[in-house]
């Protein structure tokens, strides 16, 4: 059997699919198909897309593919150069289309949950530690999303200037702070709970609300909030 795409069905080919019924009714080896465009050493694209897929030996879905290298896409069966980049190009054009003002714009925080997956999109995929913090109005609406430090949390004397500096300046009612922890366990240390309740009262004293301190692992984050530590 020819397993060409130009051989399937009209009705069953990405192409089609995508433009009768949309990009979200296509699997993930039909998207990537598409960006494969083509097949190579005897496979299609959509049997290219499968080899790819199947690099998910860990299986974490879809999302495994942001953490392949150049070097991890080309070692797969019928993934060149140009085919690698290409994909590489669209994960980073998607990563950046969800960072953009107008997708946060107005975003509220009612809930830790809302807190982390804000973080989680931004953090979870960090190499090193960063501590972020969004700056929210009076109606926990997000003005803005600032990367405050690289470095530890405890480790790096600017953070406090540097936090309350920039909630200042943009006017902020509340705040909620965040950093990852590289290892991917969320469990706060001894120096994140002292740190944080330190700098729960400074804001306090500046009339400023900390709401939550989010700490971001690889899957699963912990909001120091519902942990009663906050």
């Amino acid at each position: 059997m020819d397993n060409r795409i130009c051989e399937m069905h009209v009705g069953t080919r990405p192409y089609e699919r995508l433009e009768h019924h949309g990009a979200s009714a296509l699997s993930d080896a039909e998207l990537l198909a598409i960006l494969i465009r083509s097949g190579s050493g005897g496979l299609s694209a959509l049997q290219v897309a499968g080899e790819l897929l199947a690099l998910d030996h860990s299986g974490e879905g879809i999302s495994f593919l942001k953490d392949l290298s150049l070097e991890e896409i080309r070692s797969c069966r019928g993934m060149g150069r140009v085919k690698a980049l290409t994909i590489k190009s669209a994960l980073e054009l998607g990563k950046r289309s969800m960072l953009m003002t107008p997708y946060w714009k107005n975003t509220q925080i009612k809930s830790p949950e809302d807190a982390i997956a804000l973080f989680e999109y931004r953090m979870s995929d960090l190499r090193k530690e960063e501590v972020h913090v969004v700056l929210l109005d009076t109606r926990h609406r997000l003005i803005r999303h600032v990367v405050v430090s690289s470095g530890g949390l405890a480790s790096t004397g600017v953070f406090p200037r540097e936090l309350f500096r920039e909630a200042i300046k943009s006017n902020a009612s509340a705040i909620v702070l965040a950093h990852n922890h590289p290892s991917g366990d969320p469990k706060p240390s001894q120096d994140d709970i002292s740190t944080t309740q330190s700098l729960h009262k400074a804001a306090s004293i500046i009339g400023i609300d900390l709401i939550d301190h989010i700490i971001v692992g690889r899957g699963r984050s912990t909001s120091m909030k519902q942990e009663g530590l906050l």
